[in-house]
């Protein structure tokens, strides 16, 4: 699926064939894991050491990061968008977010993002659109997958031990001066309204 820009009548950019024919001109080279060592790990995370070799030939040492692929899901009702406070620990603040989650063993995305949802809000969805995925950190191949969801329906929350989680219905007209004013931080929910608003004022949308 192909991501199309377009501002004005006539000012159209297609993405997709910009990125294949610049990699094809750069030819990056990969670098060759020699060995993977892992130095701790949890239910949360694992860290390892790696040693690789660069394209030069040079071999070192690099750390990375095992963490579990999540979801997040944009939900709308009646011109308003289901969010979340919730709080956030160690910084020990509470945070404006749309729902988010790490994706269980033998879940896809999808049935994780309707999960996520049920479970953080009360809200379930009859339909799930993706939005997009992309990688949160650079030294990890952790994936995070965005979606949109439409037509809820109201229900109950089922919340972890730990979360603490208060359901918002933020206006639509509301989002872009929360985004101004530096009131959300979450980086999936900064990243998942922008778009939003990009797509509802016509600057994005998807071309197959």
């Amino acid at each position: 699926m192909n991501v199309i820009y377009s501002i004005g009548a006539e000012s159209h950019f297609n993405i997709s064939s910009y990125s294949s024919r610049t990699r094809n001109v750069n030819a990056l080279k990969k670098w060759k894991t020699v060995e993977s060592k892992l130095l701790y790990s949890s239910s949360f995370l694992s860290i390892f050491d790696d040693t690789v070799v660069l394209p030069t030939g040079k071999q070192l040492s690099y750390n990375t990061i095992g963490l579990q692929d999540f979801v997040s899901v944009l939900a709308t009702v009646d011109d308003k968008i289901v969010m979340i406070e919730i709080l956030r620990y160690p910084r020990n603040a509470v945070s404006l977010e749309i729902p988010s989650g790490h994706i269980e063993e033998r879940e896809t995305p999808k049935e994780s993002a309707f999960r996520e949802l049920l479970e953080e809000t009360g809200y379930s969805a009859k339909h799930l659109e993706p939005m997009f995925s992309y990688n949160p950190l650079s030294r990890s191949t952790q994936k995070a997958h965005l979606f949109l969801a439409k037509d809820l329906k109201k229900g109950n929350q089922m919340l972890e031990e730990t979360e603490q989680i208060n359901v918002k219905l933020v206006p639509i007209a509301d989002i872009e001066k929360l985004l101004a004013e530096g009131k959300i931080t979450h980086a999936p929910t900064l990243l998942a309204l922008q778009r939003y608003l990009l797509m509802n004022i016509g600057l994005l949308f998807y071309a197959s």
